[in-house]
């Protein structure tokens, strides 16, 4: 009986919460290189938020199990900033950097069969995000498979 509950548990907890599977996949050295050399993950239970405390960074990590919202996805970002097709990614993808942060936040998006993979950061001085792309590109791509 108690083996039954756990697999039920289990099995509802993947359905209701699918995201936990790609944010578990985000590792420590792999936050350190997007934030710097003390991120450590949030008390978010979904495990998706990860901050580098001594310099106010942050990164979020989010799956949309639908494919709906991306083209308002890109809509928005590109009404909101600037946005650039992002190829090699293991899906359609866009970045976007938000003209109100100054390149201080960027964000990619993935569109993957049905699913959404976005790596957020915010928190950057102007630019800083910006130039953190190369390393959130490599996380996304390292992501992908997951969806």
């Amino acid at each position: 009986m108690i083996k039954l509950l756990a697999v039920v548990l289990l099995t509802i907890t993947c359905l209701a919460g699918q995201a936990v599977p790609i944010c578990s996949a985000v590792t420590v050295d792999d936050a350190r290189t997007v934030l710097g050399p003390s991120a450590k993950r949030t008390n978010d239970p979904s495990g998706c938020g990860w901050v580098e405390p001594d310099r106010k960074r942050e990164m979020n990590v989010m799956r949309v199990g639908t494919s709906a919202a991306f083209e308002s996805y890109r809509a928005h970002s590109a009404k909101e900033g600037k946005t650039q097709a992002e190829n090699g990614l293991g899906g359609t993808a866009f970045s976007s950097i938000p003209s109100a942060h100054k390149g201080g936040r960027a964000a990619i998006y993935l569109l993957k069969g049905s699913a959404i993979l976005v790596v957020d950061i915010d928190g950057f001085s102007p630019g800083g995000a910006e130039e953190r792309l190369p390393q959130v590109r490599d996380l996304v791509r390292k992501l992908a498979p997951k969806l």
